[in-house]
């Protein structure tokens, strides 16, 4: 008896969803992690760095490889799953207790600091990401095609400045001074300035992959 080997999507639809899925799973995991301070080589920054880097990674090969629509598409759909994140952070907080339950005070105080962080990162993320994806496209216009590593790095740069000014000044200034949420500015930036550099590999790889027995046409 022959075996029927039936595929329900394509490789390249495969590989899209997988990209945006992690896209999503890093941008989620970022915001849970970002209300503890971390000390990076004497730099403080939101432990959301070690992971927030991804979605600018996955962003540059979903636009250099699917186009522009489906990168604007991965960051639509971030958007909005970070409003569901934030509605059930709001409701598990609002929900009472377990008379059992002795950590309330702790869970309010990480989780509604990461209330706060979301909102912050909601703004941030919709106007970094749409300007990573305006600019990498800008970018691909004038190399017209070649030279991936100039419109990675150009637009991952550019777009994170932004990101990043306006995540902290909205998360943590009033929290703390002006001039801690400065060094955390700082040190947060030149976190992503090094992951840019470093990650411009990985997005040749990424697009190797995702092209790789690719059939689907933009």
């Amino acid at each position: 008896m022959s075996h029927l080997n039936v595929r329900l999507f394509s490789r390249g639809e495969e590989k899209y969803a997988f990209l945006a899925s992690l896209f999503v799973l890093s941008l989620g995991i970022a915001n849970v992690i970002a209300s503890k301070v971390i000390d990076i080589f004497g730099f403080a920054a939101p432990a959301g760095i070690i992971v927030y880097p991804v979605t600018f990674l996955v962003t540059d090969i979903v636009a250099e490889v699917y186009g522009k629509e489906k990168a604007q598409r991965v960051v639509w759909t971030g958007f909005f799953l970070m409003l569901f994140l934030l509605g059930m952070l709001k409701i598990a907080l609002l929900l009472p207790p377990a008379p059992f339950y002795k950590d309330q005070d702790a869970f309010q105080k990480i989780f509604g600091l990461s209330s706060r962080i979301v909102t912050a990162s909601l703004i941030a993320y919709l106007v970094s990401q749409t300007s990573d994806v305006t600019l990498f496209h800008f970018w691909r216009g004038v190399t017209k095609t070649r030279h991936l590593w100039i419109r990675n790095n150009l637009s991952t740069m550019t777009s994170q400045i932004v990101d990043t000014v306006l995540f902290i000044l909205i998360a943590f200034y009033g929290i703390y001074p002006l001039r801690d949420c400065l060094h955390l500015i700082g040190g947060q930036y030149l976190f992503k300035f090094a992951f840019a550099l470093l990650d411009t590999p990985f997005v040749y790889l990424g697009v190797w992959w995702a092209k790789r027995g690719e059939s689907d046409k933009r």
